[in-house]
């Protein structure tokens, strides 16, 4: 709660999250069966006057994962830190129409549980590729609005890379012994990205448009052999580079009864060979009916854009089929989601029901199962097969 009193106008919030795994097989030896990851997150809000601040700070463990030591405060290597900034930003109004926001911040242009090509460029972290989360910026970002037009304007002068699972392992099924495979660390590009979006309500109807252009996030993978003590036994290098791409893109949506429909186009460009291309589109509907939500969308690109399909980054995916359902409950809430490959039959289901114990304590029990042909992404994870089982505490 916000009180007049400067001193006690600060606001602390977070959680502490306690959860384990358990797989179904090993990708290789170096896999457990079991894993536990514990989690804090701790975050502060104050207000100064018309200025706004928040900022969140992480610390988590992995077992059998051997993760960056220290406070990570760029968020931009090669593997998950320990302690991480999460937050870290300021935003002060500029008259009665615009807001300017500038720091560390998560930025999310698509809907949550579907696919968009106007937030696939965004970073994301695939330590756990089923939890598929956002890495946040850093940045500046100006918003506003002018009637029925609203106005995002970002400009993020720092790469944030996304951050891809250990090579050889059970998130990242390369056929490669691990013990052979050496990943290099390479420095991400300095440059990042800018971006526009407008948006216009009219009645029923929302319509977009957005642009990019610089650095991609996503990396390309480059892989050689290399010479090792035994000559028929060469390492794996494997290395990461970007590529610059501009992008623009057009939505549409309209609420139509209980339904919402959505479509969504975009033509990304690189003159990079191992990138080249795309045109991407999406088709989706959103039906909200009492506590629950049922969300489907179909995601493709109509250019024959070269990817590694076995490998699930970026347009790995597509074409695919996208469908969630979620319910709140008394009780608590429980969630099924699905993600069809419709290139090689594979697939992804997904499932967790959370129970409150209290107004603060929560514990979810839940798993993914990832099925089909190793030809497609989702289908080459499945030594990836688990249950969970977490609590959480909220505060």
């Amino acid at each position: 709660m916000l009180l007049p009193a400067g001193a006690l106008a600060f606001d602390l919030s977070g959680y502490g999250e306690a959860k384990g795994f358990a797989f179904a097989k090993r990708e290789s030896g170096e896999d457990p069966m079991f894993q536990g990851w514990a989690t804090l997150l701790v975050k502060g809000e104050e207000k100064f006057g018309p200025l706004y601040a928040t900022a969140s700070v992480r610390a988590e463990k992995i077992s059998s994962e051997e993760g960056e030591t220290g406070f990570d405060i760029d968020d931009r290597g090669l593997r998950r830190a320990n302690f991480s900034l999460r937050e870290f930003w300021a935003r002060v109004p500029l008259g009665d129409s615009f807001d300017f926001q500038a720091g560390r911040f998560e930025l999310g242009w698509g809907k949550t549980d579907g696919y968009s090509p106007a937030d696939a460029f965004l970073p994301r972290d695939l330590t756990d590729p089923f939890a598929d989360e956002k890495i946040p910026l850093w940045g500046a970002r100006l918003t506003g609005q002018t009637g029925d037009l609203r106005t995002e304007l970002v400009a993020c002068p720092v790469t944030t890379p996304w951050r891809l699972p250990e090579m050889g392992r059970r998130y990242a099924p390369l056929d490669f012994d691990p013990e052979k495979i050496i990943e290099e660390e390479e420095t991400p590009p300095k440059t990042g990205f800018g971006a526009l979006r407008l948006l216009l309500t009219s009645g029923d109807w929302d319509l977009g448009a957005w642009g990019r252009f610089g650095v991609r996030p996503a990396p390309l993978l480059n892989f050689s052999l290399v010479p090792s003590a035994d000559p028929f036994d060469p390492n794996l290098l494997v290395t990461r580079r970007w590529a610059r791409e501009e992008a623009g893109g057009v939505e549409i949506s309209r609420v139509a009864g209980a339904w919402v429909l959505r479509a969504e186009s975009a033509y990304l460009r690189s003159d990079d060979p191992g990138l080249g291309h795309a045109l991407i589109y999406t088709l989706g509907v959103e039906k909200g009916f009492g506590d629950s939500t049922f969300v489907a969308t179909l995601a493709d690109n109509l250019k024959d854009t070269p990817v590694d399909a076995p490998l699930l980054y970026d347009r790995a995916l597509l074409p695919a089929l996208i469908t969630a359902l979620n319910r709140t409950e008394e009780w608590g809430s429980w969630k099924i989601a699905w993600t069809a490959g419709l290139a090689h039959g594979d697939g992804l289901l997904k499932a967790e029901i959370g129970y409150d114990l209290t107004d603060s304590l929560k514990i979810t029990t839940g798993g993914e199962l990832p099925y089909g042909s190793s030809e497609g992404p989702m289908g080459a994870l499945s030594s990836a097969r688990r249950v969970r089982l977490g609590l959480r505490y909220s505060f």
